[in-house]
């Protein structure tokens, strides 16, 4: 979702403190800015929606965000259907403007519940998280297309008139925030799933190992090479954020390229020595097991690092909005 603009001739005109059954409007510009109001009010509930998606973890809280943007998006709705149909003639605007919020509300109704609905199992596999970004995104550009109608609206009604178009400082610091969201979200999504793919195909590893079960470690080893490879390389070919922000991608990347290594060399030492568990001397144990401490300390290492950029990105990024 981007923003509708305000019209003015010379200053932004607020809307009418009236109720809305008995709004009237004396001008183009506080008849569009009562949109215009309508949108503020909705953007910030759906800022502190994406703030809760974004920093917590807290499902219901999210979800509990997720409703209170739905709330608003029918106020919204309600006061736009009480306006007058037309101003002199043109009905573009009001009815632009109406079917935008009504595609948000099935959006927050509906796009965002299933959202939040594959939030709870996303951590399942590679493709439930897939499909939980897949459909954030899908979502997203759901609102960006109703966006842009009422944008190209609201230009054709300011020439109708003779208005220019100008935003507040409220409406253009909120303007700004909900640009950024879709660009963080898709490029946090190009990071993420490379480093989940990784995470899942190591907690294999992990166990194969914990089990002493030889051929299964051995199968896993073989599965992360894979997949670390495939990671690293997708992790090499996305850009800095915003041609200059690396710290979060270089993360995720030196985490795959650790297992690369690691599975090249002392997994393979691992492998080899579990065949023959059963048979093992005193320097193979020692071996096994400064292999295995080697990798926790580096996995350590690499995984903090990896968490604190992606933090730091999040938080550098997407606004907070407290409680």
């Amino acid at each position: 979702m981007h923003f509708f603009t305000q019209l003015a001739v010379g200053c932004v005109f607020s809307a009418l403190a009236l109720p809305a059954a008995a709004q009237t409007f004396a001008d183009p510009a506080s008849y569009n800015n009562a949109i215009v109001n309508e949108q503020v009010d909705l953007l910030k509930k759906n800022l502190r929606y994406i703030s809760k998606a974004a920093h917590s973890e807290n499902d219901r809280k999210i979800e509990n965000r997720r409703l209170e943007v739905v709330e608003q998006n029918k106020v919204a709705v309600a006061n736009v259907q009480r306006m007058p149909a037309a101003y002199k003639g043109n009905t573009e605007l009001r009815t632009s403007a109406l079917n935008a919020f009504k595609t948000m509300l099935e959006v927050y109704s509906a796009d965002y519940k299933q959202v939040n609905a594959l939030a709870a199992t996303r951590t399942e596999s590679f493709e439930a998280m897939q499909r939980y970004f897949d459909a954030q995104e899908v979502a997203e550009k759901k609102l960006a297309v109703v966006d842009d109608s009422v944008n190209a609206a609201q230009k054709r009604f300011a020439k109708q008139f003779g208005m220019s178009i100008e935003s507040s400082k409220e409406s253009a610091k909120l303007a700004e925030y909900t640009r950024q969201v879709s660009a963080v979200n898709k490029y946090q999504h190009q990071v993420f799933l490379p480093y989940f793919r990784v995470q899942k195909a190591s907690a294999k590893l992990t166990d194969a190992l914990n089990s002493q079960d030889a051929a299964a470690f051995e199968a896993a080893r073989v599965t992360l090479a894979a997949e670390a490879e495939k990671s690293a390389a997708e992790l090499s070919a996305v850009p800095a954020f915003r041609g200059k922000d690396v710290a979060y991608r270089n993360a995720a990347r030196d985490l795959a390229n650790l297992y690369v290594v690691m599975c090249a060399k002392q997994f393979v030492q691992i492998a080899e020595l579990l065949k023959n568990k059963d048979h093992l001397t005193k320097v193979d144990a020692q071996t096994i097991n400064n292999n295995i401490n080697a990798y926790n300390t580096q996995n350590q290492k690499f995984n903090e690092a990896y968490n604190k950029t992606s933090a730091a990105f999040m938080d550098t990024y997407v606004p907070v909005m407290n409680d």
